[in-house]
């Protein structure tokens, strides 16, 4: 784990005077106060010392009263208690553990002793914001699951789950129900894992296409690891119901192994507090998370390897919903006439991506569109995944939008990813491809195209996913040059990070947190100086790809002659070295159609509250 309750308490110190309005004998006797004495060659090192003894009286005195009955039991027999009540106690490191004193400091150095107390009734607090912590993630989870976007889905759960097994009595932490969530979250994640099916669809040479359903509707999005016939896992993305796995050459298998992830301990590495308890918890075993897809023909099902369902007890708080799967036909406003003719321009890319005769295509794209067409099949080894369904929408300007190919990529540094994006191209008035991009996803794409006022055109909406999508797109195939034409030369550029705190070194990190819970450290940088760390990344990584989940769009119309948008959206970030979660905020002045301008930018580590994301409202105000 990356930092202990001993260094937050540390921190908290400077904030609290020495108190004396208790004698010593009366914090040690009276049995209202937690202290420790600590000695070291340093006041530094005596006050860790003290704060070790402090929290060891902590987990001892909780011991006792701390109960288990969430945690699984080791593979190796009983899971020591006071081991897992010291390990549980130590991963309160984000919370806020108020109110510690330092009592005294006595000697010098190279032997000075510290005497350091806290009162007993401040530690109830801390158990109070992680169940605080718990809820959030149950409610975030139901959203996502609505939207089958599986993979947040079990991601929350879990991890509400493993931060509720951390408290002294999860069965007390009830849903709106009345029933303890320490018995009703791995039934969630079981019935989740239980309804999702994975559908052999074709082998191509190594590659391997599957579809991906929950309840039998294609699944938003989903994470899984697979073994491709070395030892070690690989990882896989599903999008809008296809995912790709590649096997080492000549590996043909009768079943091909899939794992659905649902821990996601690599996207808590920005939270101190979750990453530790998520050390600290150990690992709950769903045997339901194992599949194993049979490679025959189309159809070839998923077997399971858990147990066979058995019908449940329904103690699930969410309400039951139908899942519809997500459509987007044009209006009749967007209906194009002569959809037969980009259709035989889209044949012709098609087969050349299919046959990798890509220089076969050329002559369909513009200048730019081929730039950005050469940069698109050298990223991750691109192939075509399933038959494509184009659908074409008439844009603005007379361009025409083609929707409907997906591809799969696969990068092998340093481990094999794979994961499928869907390819959008846009035509010029002359049915030439001037532009390629990474499209949002059916649910966000629906979203925009219906969620928002009934009064907008469509040509706005149209302009915020072009926009979007030309955005995410940016990122992968690394084009700094529209990055930088994307950003106004006044930009306002944010970018939160939970640090490590250290008072000691850095006095000045104190000022910004969420809740007092998570220390965050924000950044802004001028456009030049972001374009440049930008340019760093990208020459450090093999490979970026970018995943709009939830989004909200703001028309800020205060006058008639601007069209300035206020646009949050979840952001899932994955890399050769880096993935994270967190929250996007853009104020995009579009009142220029060809040229969008990002005004403000600011990105916030997955664990700020919802209370505290950017919205317009921060930035904009006239």
């Amino acid at each position: 784990m990356k930092i202990s309750i001993v260094y937050i308490l540390l921190a908290l110190w400077l904030y609290f005077p020495e108190v004396k309005s208790q004698n010593w004998d009366y914090i040690r006797t009276s049995g209202e106060y937690y202290y420790g004495v600590g000695t070291g060659k340093t006041e530094y090192e005596a006050n860790k010392a003290a704060l070790q003894e402090l929290v060891q009286m902590i987990a001892v005195h909780v011991a006792s009263d701390f109960q288990m009955e969430a945690v699984d039991k080791a593979s190796n027999g009983e899971i020591d208690h006071n081991t897992f009540v010291r390990n549980c106690m130590s991963t309160y490191s984000s919370a806020s553990l108020t109110n510690v004193h330092k009592y005294d400091v006595q000697g010098k150095e190279p032997e000075v002793t510290v005497r350091c107390y806290m009162p007993r009734t401040e530690l109830e607090k801390i158990y109070e914001k992680r169940k605080e912590k718990v809820c959030d993630m149950v409610y975030i989870a139901e959203e996502a699951l609505k939207k089958t976007k599986v993979d947040m889905a079990l991601q929350y759960y879990y991890w509400a789950y493993s931060l509720l097994c951390s408290l002294q009595h999860p069965s007390e932490v009830k849903d709106s129900n009345g029933h303890s969530l320490a018995t009703t979250l791995p039934i969630k994640i079981r019935e989740i894992l239980e309804d999702i099916s994975v559908n052999f669809e074709k082998r191509e040479n190594d590659c391997v296409d599957l579809l991906f359903k929950y309840k039998g509707v294609s699944v938003s999005s989903l994470d899984f690891l697979y073994n491709d016939g070395r030892q070690g896992d690989c990882d896989g993305r599903a999008k809008d119901g296809r995912g790709m796995i590649e096997m080492v050459p000549g590996y043909t298998p009768e079943y091909y192994h899939l794992s659905i992830e649902y821990e996601f301990k690599n996207l808590s590495r920005n939270d101190d507090e979750l990453n530790a308890v998520l050390t600290a918890i150990p690992k709950k075993v769903f045997p339901e998370a194992s599949l194993d897809v049979k490679a025959t023909g189309n159809g070839g099902m998923s077997i399971s390897a858990g147990t066979p369902k058995k019908t449940k007890e329904k103690v699930s708080a969410r309400e039951e919903f139908t899942i519809a799967e997500p459509t987007l036909q044009p209006k009749q406003s967007q209906t194009v006439d002569d959809d037969l003719m980009y259709g035989k321009v889209m044949d012709k890319v098609i087969e050349s991506i299919r046959t990798r005769n890509y220089s076969n295509a050329n002559q369909c794209f513009t200048i730019e569109g081929l730039e950005i067409y050469n940069k698109l099949i050298s990223y991750g080894a691109g192939r075509i995944v399933g038959t494509p369904n184009m659908i074409y929408f008439k844009g603005h300007k007379g361009n025409v939008v083609a929707r409907g190919l997906q591809m799969s990529f696969s990068f092998n540094n340093p481990r094999k990813t794979t994961f499928v994006e869907d390819v959008v191209f846009t035509f010029d008035q002359d049915k030439k491809i001037c532009n390629l991009a990474f499209g949002l996803g059916k649910v966000a794409t629906a979203d925009i195209m219906t969620k928002y006022a009934p009064g907008w055109k469509d040509e706005t909406r149209e302009l915020i996913m072009e926009f979007l999508e030309n955005y995410k797109t940016a990122y992968s195939l690394k084009r700094i040059d529209f990055i930088k034409d994307m950003f106004a030369d006044d930009a306002v550029i944010i970018v939160g990070n939970v640090v490590k705190r250290n008072l000691i070194k850095s006095p000045e990190l104190h000022d910004i947190s969420s809740e007092g819970r998570d220390i965050i450290k924000y950044n802004r940088y001028d456009k030049n100086t972001y374009i440049k760390n930008v340019e760093r990344t990208f020459n450090n990584n093999e490979f970026i790809n970018i995943r709009f989940t939830n989004n909200d769009v703001q028309w800020l119309d205060k006058y008639e002659d601007e069209e300035i948008y206020g646009i949050q959206i979840g952001q899932e970030y994955t890399s050769t070295r880096y993935a994270d979660k967190g929250y996007l905020f853009l104020l995009v002045d579009m009142t220029d159609h060809d040229a969008p301008q990002i005004k403000v930018r600011t990105w916030q580590p997955n664990e700020v509250s919802m209370s505290n994301i950017f919205s317009a409202g921060h930035f904009y105000n006239k």
